[in-house]
């Protein structure tokens, strides 16, 4: 599911992860390979699970300024907040919330959550790993990139 809204919000980047992914599984790009490299099936080249964690308002430092964090959140709690800081935002994060930010650009974080256990799962693309795999840094995504899809 995760690869589907990448495929729609991003494309660029959905086309630039899945072509590094494919990379980096023919293994000519790699000093030597891990067997499980064949299970991975996002197109996503960073994956972090954060459990009853806040997280400070940060920048995602490895990614490029164009490429989304994928945020989802899962669990049992009742009242959560992610703060996107720069924007002055403080959107609502209750389980099943899918949150796509552009991580490198927009502090972003989690000071607390109120009533169970909070679980995130943090999906990013490492710009270093896309740079050495010649992989494209996509361009910024603007409506002009939606009109076409309703517009038929």
């Amino acid at each position: 599911m995760c690869n589907a809204i990448t495929a729609l919000i991003g494309p660029q980047q959905y086309n630039a992860g899945l072509e590094a992914i494919h990379l980096l599984k023919s293994g000519s790009h790699l000093h030597d390979t891990h067997p499980n490299l064949d299970y991975w099936g996002s197109v996503w080249s960073g994956f972090a699970i954060i459990v009853n964690r806040s997280t400070f308002t940060h920048r995602d430092t490895g990614a490029a300024p164009t490429d989304y964090d994928l945020l989802v959140t899962s669990g049992t709690h009742k009242q959560c907040t992610l703060d996107v800081h720069d924007l002055g935002l403080k959107l609502s994060y209750p389980p099943g919330t899918g949150v796509a930010v552009a991580g490198k650009v927009l502090r972003h974080g989690v000071k607390g959550w109120e009533g169970g256990e909070r679980i995130c799962q943090a999906r990013f693309m490492k710009d270093a790993v896309h740079d050495r795999l010649g992989q494209p840094r996509p361009n910024w995504v603007c409506h002009e990139n939606y009109i076409s899809l309703t517009s038929k």
